[in-house]
């Protein structure tokens, strides 16, 4: 990511009562907000929807969150998404959005709660076409304390066994689309990246990410600040890292026959791989 792709945007955000961390209740969702623009959104479905194809097809979008593509790509024609994800408020979001819509008597996709560690069990069916995009991968086990395993053979083997159940989930001959942040190259550090400004409760709030990787232990250590009203808060989420070949190689592992890339443009920040089941 850089600081010219992320798209600026000024909006008003309710924030808590108190004064402390929880004045700006969720920094995370601060940050998606600004690097989710609707022009991004619209760009990267765009992109999205032309290496998908068919209309018609059955897409699960594993890490459906709050709607993101699939808002986008029922926008462009498809018809048949279901949606799948670990975090029942964010889904319960996700229904609130539809339901404000004017087409919502004309969409009501089918959304689950599932961990990716338990999708064969809680998915029934497989898609022709799986997603986890929007570099959603190495937070696999970030939300829980204490879940991120450690030291690159279990943070290895835990890749493959959750793109296994990805595997299971796509219909033989279907693809899986999976995405990793640009930045995961070996080499790299430390970036540090403004995300952009907004308004909260009146006042103009400027959110940065710093990013630290460490490819000995293969953490990724994000730190969120966002500066307002002449206080900074942070708050700190790690990941798992790995770069795009390696993430490859772990496709192929997990049982995909084939495995390319789906080249992004600058603005969008992330890389996209296409992993292929056999047929």
């Amino acid at each position: 990511m850089s600081n010219e792709n992320a798209g600026i945007l000024m909006s008003v955000y309710k924030p808590a009562v108190s004064t402390d961390d929880a004045k700006i209740a969720d920094m995370w969702s601060i940050s998606g907000k600004l690097l989710h623009t609707d022009a991004y959104r619209r760009t990267f479905a765009k992109l999205l929807a032309q290496a998908l194809g068919d209309r018609d097809q059955s897409i699960l979008d594993a890490a459906c969150g709050t709607g993101f593509p699939m808002i986008e790509l029922r926008d462009l024609g498809f018809k048949n998404l279901t949606g799948a994800d670990a975090d029942r408020d964010l889904l319960d979001e996700f229904r609130a959005t539809i339901a404000a819509r004017q087409d919502r008597d004309k969409w009501n996709p089918e959304l689950k709660l599932a961990r990716w560690q338990e999708l064969p069990q809680r998915i029934d069916r497989q898609f022709d076409t799986v997603l986890n995009v929007d570099a959603a991968i190495g937070f696999m086990d970030s939300w829980l304390p204490g879940d991120m395993r450690q030291g690159p053979v279990a943070i290895f083997a835990r890749v493959i066994e959750v793109l296994r159940n990805f595997h299971a989930v796509t219909r033989p001959g279907g693809r899986f689309f999976i995405g990793l942040q640009k930045n995961n190259h070996k080499g790299n550090s430390y970036h540090p990246m403004f995300v952009g400004r907004m308004l909260v409760d009146g006042r103009e709030a400027l959110a940065h990410w710093n990013m630290s990787y460490d490819w000995q232990t293969r953490i990724k250590t994000w730190v969120n600040q966002v500066e307002w009203d002449g206080q900074r808060f942070e708050q700190m989420r790690q990941s798992y890292l790995f770069d795009l070949d390696e993430l490859a190689g772990f496709l192929r592992e997990a049982g995909f026959a084939a495995v390319t890339r789906l080249p992004t443009p600058d603005d969008l920040y992330e890389d996209i791989l296409i992993a292929t089941r056999a047929g």
